[in-house]
């Protein structure tokens, strides 16, 4: 290339920068003034539209869609982002089309000379599910014990989005795994306002509180059975009747699959049996320990919960931060009309700190704390302490690293079959703590967002009865360190680790290498 090509080559570079400079600074400064309420129509205009329009208007406002007020279009964008992202999620719609165009009104084109329109296409009246997998209560225990495999299951749902037009959810869903233990759950969510009356003060004011729309109220009855036989030798079988209010709706098993900030309040009803394993030839026999046997039997359980996460809403990463913070709190509280009375409160926060080179990509400091503490209460007599499966239990790759899930902790001298070293009977009071250094190597590690770390763990559990000395907590702690691989996936965070324990108990289960898969932090 001779000089003047150079030249050329350089001038016309000047000349699209230049272009770019201003059509930035055009689109930031070009600012448009909505028409108040967007027209909200089905795609396909034979259909009529299902979805409660003031709903969909309340959307718009509460992800940042400004109407007659002015606003840039990069602001817009943003908004407009935002509302299909979260009308998608509701599960309503196949598709969610927002269009700006003139506005043709002759009385108010000169003030508001733009409109928005929400093309909606709604998802059928109905839809059936009939499919199978594997549970994932128990895939963290089988990930890491080389004799058991992940319990597989088959279910069979049915859904009805949207039936009211309030994004409103009913389902009935049935699964049966390969032990023939079936469970069922029927369940109807809807927005909080929409359950008042959205013509009522009260459905009102809540639709004009910041996410109001947003906040939801579901009723649920559940029929299902917890497996603990691996770790407890006991099944619980459950039947219970529940009531859940929180700021986000279509909240999954879990509050911490749940991105974003998240709080809710949960009210509870349920009748529960704890029945230890059958002997496998002695048919009158139970395959546990005499204190599994003895916690075996009918509990009443009435309790309120409130919960409240940020689930990585100040992290620049939701499953692998490199920079942010995050924490999470909950209490449980559970009395008359149950027989089982306690006080549980549990919590614990992560900060991460870049400190060489850029966030997401140098190396990244982390440090990260979570407790727990559960208080019996006897309302005077008229309720029994917590039965063993509202004790804490502590362990595994996600939360204490060398250690298998309930793998620390009190636990009695002989098990079951499945728990020759002991069962776990769980504890009142615990802790765990973590520090670790994180970095993401050029090329194919940072590619696929892959983090390599080294890790130093340090928890304890303790106690079954109340009140526990300040020096039992501080002997019996636990403490590894190690190494691993940590991935982002669709799913969740999947780690690979290998851990030394320095400090352990002699009857605590230990596992050098493990693989954990969940959302926690630590």
């Amino acid at each position: 290339m001779d000089v003047r090509q150079q030249v050329n080559a350089a001038m016309e570079e000047r000349a699209r920068q230049r272009q770019e400079m201003q059509w930035a600074e055009f689109v930031n400064r070009y600012s448009l003034n909505i028409l108040f309420p967007a027209s909200v129509t089905s795609k396909d205009p034979s259909k009529k539209l299902k979805t409660n329009k003031d709903l969909i208007n309340a959307r718009l406002l509460e992800n940042g869609i400004l109407f007659e007020d002015l606003q840039t279009l990069p602001q817009i964008q943003m908004g407009v982002a935002q509302v299909v992202d979260n009308l998608n999620k509701t599960g309503c719609f196949h598709s969610v089309h927002l269009e700006m165009s003139s506005n043709e009104n002759e009385r108010t084109k000169q003030e508001f000379p733009h409109e928005l329109s929400v093309i909606l296409e709604e998802k059928n009246w109905y839809s059936l599910y009939i499919g199978g997998g594997f549970k994932h209560e128990g895939l963290e225990e089988s990930l890491n014990n080389g004799t058991r495999l992940p319990k597989a299951q088959f279910e069979v749902s049915g859904t009805l989005p949207n039936a009211t037009g309030f994004l409103d959810t009913t389902k009935f869903q049935y699964t049966v795994d390969q032990t023939s233990t079936s469970s069922f759950l029927l369940s109807h969510e809807r927005p909080l306002y929409a359950w008042l009356g959205d013509d009522t003060a009260l459905g009102e004011y809540i639709l004009a509180l910041p996410k109001g729309s947003q906040y939801s109220l579901g009723l649920k009855a559940v029929l299902d059975t917890s497996d603990y036989e691996w770790t407890r030798s006991y099944k619980e079988y459950q039947r219970c009747l529940a009531c859940a209010l929180n700021n986000r709706g279509n909240v999954p098993p879990r509050a911490d699959m749940i991105p974003g900030y998240y709080w809710g309040l949960d009210w509870k009803l349920g009748l529960r049996d704890v029945v230890p394993r059958k002997h496998a030839t002695l048919p009158y026999a139970a395959d546990a320990s005499p204190e599994i046997v003895a916690s075996s039997g009918t509990s009443l359980k009435h309790s309120l919960t409130y919960e409240l996460r940020t689930n990585g809403e100040f992290c620049n990463d939701r499953l692998l931060p490199t920079a942010g913070l995050d924490w999470f709190a909950k209490m449980e509280l559970a009395g008359p009309p149950g027989d089982i009375g306690f006080a549980k409160a549990q919590g614990g926060a992560a900060v991460h700190l870049p400190i060489l080179g850029e966030i997401g990509e140098g190396l990244a400091l982390h440090g990260s704390w979570s407790g727990g503490y559960l208080k019996p209460l006897s309302y005077n007599g008229t309720c029994k302490p917590a039965t063993i499966s509202d004790r804490f239990f502590v362990g595994g790759p996600m939360q204490l690293r060398g250690f298998l899930p309930a793998g620390i902790g009190p636990r009695t001298k002989k098990g079951g079959s499945t728990s020759p070293g002991g069962d776990s009977l769980g504890g009142s009071l615990y802790y765990t703590a973590s520090v670790s250094a994180s970095t993401s190597p050029p090329g194919i590690f940072r590619n696929y967002g892959i983090q390599m770390f080294g890790f130093a763990n340090a928890g304890t559990l303790v106690g079954t009865t109340d009140g526990i000395p300040l020096q039992a907590v501080l002997n019996s702690t636990r403490t590894s360190v190690g190494a691993g691989v940590a991935a982002s996936t669709p799913m969740g965070k999947l780690e690979v680790t290998y851990a030394w324990p320095l400090r352990y108990g002699p009857r605590d289960v230990r596992r050098n290498v493990q693989f954990g898969f969940g959302f926690n932090f630590g």
